[in-house]
């Protein structure tokens, strides 16, 4: 009769606790997910950190926390880690009563890009084992990987080139009509700034000092489209390195800087691109649209980009091309601007198979960028 009454007894046990973790094992549980920064550059070190809270009676002795993320997203502890076409995480987890868990995950940022992690799914086991109980969540984790800035000391010397250019154009193309201040007379001042008045009240020739024009802007132009067969994400990943240095280094000179591409967004699949504008606020939008290049998108033809941004430009403006391309195509619209007198230079990222192909006149332009 005992035995009879403890089988049961242990059977209403069972029961009693598959119906239980059945009905409440989620309730007042919460998992979140979320990162120490939403913000980074490509080689960077962030933490991803879980916290798990348990605000009930019933203890949960197994929870399998899942997500999915990018494979570009390398976790230091990859134990729980399976890496395919993306990074699955799967964590155990045990949570007693009204208990709190905090774990931190530290991972590292390997590729610029855009990453999200939208879905979280939880496994739970009862006590014996015997089922598991899945519910699913969303998240809105959200992690932009800026590419990073090139070496300064070999960058300086293009870049320094590029400001020379630019400085010189400013200088002449001054605006009479927006005037700003008025100082001592410089050998290469010309006579029709000097302010006679004031130079009559101090002794000395003095000087008009006029605002530049409001139109002048360096406009970067990248391309992602390649003339081989082949893709070198290499080069890709070291044209949008260049956009981004340029963009930092120009905006930092206080010259407004625009950015465009032929690459396609990997949120809505459209174009990119940003207006001319300045200030720290202006490189981090850069950065961010950057971020977003999809690589693996078959992009437009940069000639039709290129001949769009021509269209709206002005003479004040100077381009900043960044592209291994060297199609007759595009080389024929090179060799237009040149006859028209616009201020370019073309970066062309290279490797031992990428090789540099222009001749005659543009060659003036091109600076070669070996990687």
């Amino acid at each position: 009769m005992r035995i009879i009454a403890a089988l049961f007894g242990a059977i209403f046990l069972y029961e009693l606790q598959r119906m239980l973790y059945r009905r409440y094992w989620n309730k007042n549980l919460t998992v979140d997910i979320r990162l120490s920064d939403d913000k980074a550059v490509e080689g960077d070190q962030l933490t991803l950190i879980e916290t798990v809270t348990n605000r009930k009676l019933l203890p949960i002795p197994i929870l399998k926390i899942k997500y999915m993320t990018s494979r570009f997203l390398t976790f230091l502890d990859m134990r729980q880690s399976e890496v395919t076409d993306h990074t699955y995480r799967n964590d155990l987890i045990s949570v007693m009563m009204y208990q709190k868990l905090t774990r931190s995950i530290p991972f590292v940022c390997t590729k610029r890009g855009y990453y999200t992690i939208n879905k979280l799914v939880l496994v739970c086991n009862d006590i014996l084992l015997e089922s598991e109980l899945v519910a699913g969540y969303d998240l809105n984790v959200q992690l932009y990987v800026y590419p990073r800035l090139l070496d300064n000391n070999r960058f300086q010397i293009p870049f320094q080139k590029m400001l020379g250019t630019v400085l010189t154009k400013r200088f002449i193309n001054e605006d009479p009509f927006e005037f700003t201040s008025i100082r001592e007379y410089q050998f290469y001042d010309t006579m029709k700034t000097i302010n006679w008045k004031a130079s009559a009240k101090t002794g000395s020739l003095m000087v008009n000092v006029y605002d530049h024009t409001s139109s002048q802007q360096i406009k970067i132009l990248l391309n992602i489209e390649s003339d081989t067969l082949r893709k070198y994400d290499e080069l890709i990943e070291e044209g949008i390195r260049l956009a981004t240095t340029f963009a930092t280094h120009f905006i930092e000179q206080g010259i407004p800087t625009s950015l465009y591409t032929n690459a396609l967004d990997i949120v809505n699949r459209e174009l990119l691109g940003v207006p001319a504008g300045s200030g720290r606020n202006h490189i981090r939008t850069i950065n961010e649209t950057l971020a977003r290049i999809d690589d693996t998108l078959t992009p437009p033809p940069f000639v039709t980009t290129l001949s769009e941004e021509l269209a709206c430009s002005t003479p004040n403006d100077y381009i900043v091309l960044i592209s291994t391309y060297q199609r007759t195509d595009l080389l024929k619209k090179l060799s237009r601007l040149t006859q028209d007198k616009i201020d370019f230079s073309w970066i062309i990222p290279m490797n031992k198979e990428v090789r540099l192909t222009v001749e005659g006149e543009l060659l003036t332009h091109v600076i070669p960028w070996e990687l």
